[in-house]
């Protein structure tokens, strides 16, 4: 007959329960005992935490006039900035984390433990809202502060700096192209300037870079005359077209300059001094509790074995 089969009367359980009293109170009152010393003696650790919204225009102006914030895509994005290597590396090498977990670096493999630790202690997430809230979980508080604020900081940077690549490019190679035309107006003017001297003019004068062209010309060298036209036609066309690279280039270079609107901050890195680590009242309650069902069990256990050998005597 298996161990399941057997039907134990309530009652010789309870009795037997009774009878073992005093065994079960000692070991569920040392459990908790320990449990209790064991909460006191590991380090405690303490969160701090920062909440903010994304502002959904990227420009100063359309945010300044319609600030729009509270979109998941935006918090979806950021949430993967907040969460990407880079950052753990920054975040790392700033407050030297190897160190302060007293991580050995020469052991193979210690960077994905301190990744490990770095994903249980440093985390961020978004509300039903889409707020995003960073926290911290540090020995110190004020440590732990620093850390989130400075990933706050951070963030900010490495978004403006991701929205801002194409701008980047685009004031490099608008600055390319101005330059480049730039010096195709200054060969032009120049080769205008001989042309008049070999043609011993003065009728044209410069202002502003342009070339102000006095439209009496003299009857000698009439070759030389039609060129000078055709080149200072041609120096007008050219100084419209850079007048229209510069003007691209400028625009492209305040974009690129210009700051993108900041996070909605609704509260800023704030160290909260309540201990997040260990939980005593929950280690005290695993203890005991624990305890007291292993105790139970156990017991059971015992007494249906006995039976079980009882009635196989019998």
């Amino acid at each position: 007959m298996g161990l399941f089969d057997q039907k134990t009367d309530t009652e010789s359980v309870m009795l037997m329960y009774l009878r073992n009293w005093k065994l079960i109170s000692i070991v569920v009152l040392t459990c908790t005992i320990m449990a209790i010393v064991v909460s006191f003696m590991l380090t405690p650790r303490y969160r701090a935490k920062a909440s903010f919204f994304i502002p959904f225009n990227t420009s100063l102006e359309l945010a300044n006039e319609n600030p729009q914030f509270g979109y998941d895509v935006e918090a979806d994005r950021l949430l993967q900035i907040i969460r990407s290597e880079q950052m753990k590396d920054s975040v790392t090498q700033r407050f030297d984390l190897p160190k302060y977990y007293g991580i050995d670096t020469s052991k193979y493999g210690w960077q994905q433990s301190l990744s490990t630790i770095y994903d249980q202690r440093i985390f961020a997430n978004r509300t039903n809202v889409m707020a995003i809230v960073i926290e911290a979980e540090m020995h110190d508080p004020l440590y732990a502060a620093k850390i989130v604020d400075y990933i706050v900081g951070l963030s900010q940077r490495m978004r403006e700096r991701i929205l801002k690549t194409n701008s980047l490019l685009a004031v490099e190679s608008f600055k390319k192209d101005f330059l480049a035309k730039q010096a195709e107006v200054d060969t032009l003017q120049g080769k205008i300037l001989a042309l008049r001297q070999s043609l011993g003019e003065s009728n044209i004068s410069v202002v502003n870079a342009q070339i102000i062209v006095n439209n009496k010309i003299s009857g000698s060298k009439p070759e030389l005359q039609l060129q000078l036209e055709a080149m200072s036609q041609a120096f007008i066309n050219e100084q419209e077209l850079l007048s229209e690279l510069k003007a691209k280039y400028e625009m492209a270079q305040n974009t690129w300059m210009r700051p993108i609107p900041q996070f909605y901050v609704l509260d800023k890195a704030t160290p909260i001094y309540k201990k997040s680590y260990p939980l005593t009242i929950f280690n005290v309650s695993a203890g005991f509790f624990g305890s007291l069902l292993v105790m139970l069990a156990g017991l059971y256990l015992k007494h249906v074995i006995r039976a079980i050998r009882k009635n196989n005597l019998a």
